[in-house]
């Protein structure tokens, strides 16, 4: 009877070390599904505003309120007039990327309801990114790239939709400048104000011009209150060799003193021919201020790709072209591409207690998986 009684006493042992395992093992996995949970449902809290990016990408700009001010972080959004992003939590109507009066959006980011004449000339290429939205005033695209030979010419077409309860009077204008800073006429557009009412879409055609000298020239189309930044490439008629350089940062946004990271693709046309050619890189703004440039020979005959990156420590806040030239005996062909730097936003006092508890429940689950080990080890030199 005592036998039994030991036996069914063993049986009942094993049974509880077993049912006791098989809860550490539930507690366990119930720790670690909470504290994953936990880590990546920082990205899921709600906000006063969350909105996708102007550019049309997949970035999402939060403005917190004041319970969850500081517990969000990034390196892309700055809130503040003059920045190119329009913060409707803090009264703005319009953002052109600066803070001057007297172009349709004011030294405070409000819109004016007068603006400047519009320009002639002109060359044309392939606009990006989604809308760009201000008081009521959709346009699309948010920016053009474009690529021409010498001497010709293409046209493209600006979408403008009034959202709003009334008619507006939109005012038109545009500026391009030389890699000197010298306005040049390369953008024709055959009206300097209208009227959209409201609800009322229209479509405004835009010309883009190339003259006789090749290179890359940067600046923008006005469209009321929004900036639409413009890069054109010009090169030459008959290539033996193309080029592109593309921006690789999320986003095409380069936190200040963060490298830009760009991919450079050399092509060959026609006949392969085995040259040395030159690359001149440059970065520079909408208004045609150079502030970096750089330059590498090759000797190339097949196609070749390869990264090169670029400080940009001494950029101020602002949007900004990459700029590369290749050049080679009776030829030149440039590419471009637009990017922004940003501040990168402080650390707050929420951000370093969110941290501090991410790192004490992962503490916490190293410390519990170390004794449920230690506890398991015992079990076993006592069988």
């Amino acid at each position: 009877m005592s036998r039994r009684t030991g036996k069914q006493g063993d049986i009942n042992d094993k049974d509880n070390t077993k049912e006791f395992k098989i809860n550490e093992g539930s507690f366990l996995l119930t720790l670690i599904v909470s504290a994953v949970l936990v880590i990546f449902s920082v990205n899921l809290v709600s906000s006063d505003v969350i909105s996708i990016n102007s550019g049309g990408s997949e970035q999402i700009i939060i403005n917190p309120d004041t319970n969850i001010e500081g517990f969000f972080t990034g390196d892309v959004y700055n809130p503040v007039c003059g920045n190119g992003v329009i913060d409707t939590g803090t009264g703005e109507t319009c953002d052109d990327g600066n803070t001057v009066s007297g172009d349709g959006c004011s030294a405070i980011c409000a819109t004016e309801t007068t603006g400047g004449t519009g320009g002639t000339g002109g060359a044309g290429g392939g606009g990006g990114g989604g809308a760009v939205t201000t008081t009521g005033i959709t346009v699309t695209p948010t920016q053009f790239t474009v690529s021409l030979a010498v001497n010709t010419n293409i046209q493209d077409i600006i979408t403008i939709t009034n959202s709003g309860a009334s008619a507006t009077t939109i005012t038109v204008s545009q500026s391009m400048f030389d890699g000197n800073s010298n306005p040049v006429d390369m953008i024709l557009i055959n009206t300097t104000a209208f009227i959209l009412n409201a609800s009322q879409t229209m479509q405004l055609p835009v010309t883009f011009i190339a003259g006789k000298d090749t290179g890359i020239f940067t600046g923008n189309i006005r469209i009321g209150g929004v900036l639409i930044p413009v890069s054109i490439n010009v090169k030459t008629a008959l290539l033996l060799f193309d080029s592109n350089i593309v921006v690789l940062n999320k986003d095409y946004i380069v936190v200040k003193g963060d490298d830009l990271l760009t991919r450079v693709n050399l092509i060959p046309l026609g006949d392969k021919e085995r040259l040395d050619v030159t690359l001149d890189y440059t970065i520079r703004d909408y208004t045609g201020k150079i502030y970096l440039t750089q330059k590498e020979t090759l000797l190339i005959q097949n196609r070749i790709d390869f990264d090169r990156n670029f400080g940009t420590g001494n950029l101020p806040i602002g949007k900004y072209v990459v700029g590369l030239e290749l050049k080679y005996p009776g030829g030149v062909a440039p590419s471009s591409a637009h990017f922004e730097v940003v501040t990168r936003t402080p650390i707050t006092f929420g951000t370093i207690v969110l941290w501090l508890v991410i790192f004490i429940i992962i503490l916490a689950m190293i410390i519990i998986i170390i004794i449920i080990y230690r506890r398991r080890k015992k079990e076993r030199r006592e069988e």
